[in-house]
């Protein structure tokens, strides 16, 4: 049996069209953040936000930016050593040791209830 190629069409937008707008870049994007994010979600949120791409909602993070690598010293004893950096292109800073600060500071709990509401509010409604 053949396979078959398929190929993705936006019929949004015809030629010469905002494709950012076509595509929902323009739409706003809400971040929930807690205690308990770290790493890689902190990446992102810290990316989103350096860029004015995303509001921050919830709770600042735990402030893991450096990824390390993990040396057995003995049988009971892990070391982990930073082996590299994260540096953002945009605040030449990271969030290491003291984590992504939201724009919305709530409790994490409250954090959806919270950009629910600020969405809302940011969409008129």
């Amino acid at each position: 049996m053949a396979r078959r190629a398929y190929t993705r069409r936006d019929h949004r937008a015809g030629p010469g069209a905002d494709r950012r707008a076509a595509g929902g870049l323009d739409r706003p994007v809400y971040v929930l953040t807690g205690a308990l994010t770290f790493s890689g979600g902190e990446d992102v949120a810290h990316t989103l936000q350096a860029h004015g791409r995303a509001v921050l909602v919830g709770e600042t993070t735990r402030g893991g930016a450096h990824p390390t690598d993990r040396h057995a010293v003995s049988e009971h004893v892990l070391v982990a050593v930073p082996a590299a950096r994260t540096i953002s292109t945009v605040t030449g800073g990271n969030w290491e040791g003291v984590g992504v600060v939201p724009d919305i500071a709530v409790p994490a709990d409250q954090a959806l209830d919270a950009a629910l509401k600020a969405a809302r509010a940011a969409a008129g409604s």
